[in-house]
């Protein structure tokens, strides 16, 4: 997930605005979206990524590569409000959810939250700026003992920080 130098994923209003991604960044999302065997989404993300369902025509050949890559992973979409969702699988509870080999991705801080115990590898990309507030990357009062396995900045500022659990 993207995130602000102190920590949140989006700012108290709702908005991720400051973490739009430069070409360097936003390659390094096709390539973890092409990798992945499942992404699994709560409500809020998922209604924010069905822009990808079509995007407009206009749209770079980067973000078609991403559209494609992502139209074609499977998804699991968490959530007890909604009643059917097109291009994935709904379930009501966390556990719900099967264990699946490879890469699966997990989309919203409050799902990933929910499901910490569940969760090997965390991969931030921290953009520098501070935006005071929102929700957080990690929960609060949540205790993890991770292991720092790559850095990699990127040239238009942010930098990946990928840890492991100990």
């Amino acid at each position: 997930m993207n995130i602000s130098a102190d920590g949140y994923v989006v700012d108290a209003d709702g908005n991720f605005d400051w973490s739009e991604p430069a070409d360097d960044v936003f390659a390094y999302w096709v390539r973890t979206q092409q990798e992945s065997a499942l992404d699994v989404y709560g409500r809020n993300l998922w209604e924010t990524m069905q822009y990808w369902v079509a995007p407009p025509p206009e749209s770079s050949p980067a973000e078609l590569e991403y559209a494609e890559a992502w139209q074609n992973t499977p998804r699991i979409v968490v959530s007890s409000t909604l009643q059917h969702v097109d291009g994935a699988d709904l379930v009501r509870d966390i556990s719900e959810i099967p264990d699946r080999d490879g890469h699966v991705q997990i989309g919203g801080a409050t799902l990933a939250a929910a499901m910490l115990d569940r969760i090997d590898e965390f991969c931030p990309v921290v953009y520098p700026v501070a935006i005071g507030g929102g929700i957080p990357f990690f929960p609060a009062g949540a205790r993890l003992d991770l292991e720092l396995v790559e850095t990699r900045p990127f040239e238009s500022g942010p930098v990946l920080f990928r840890y492991a659990r100990r």
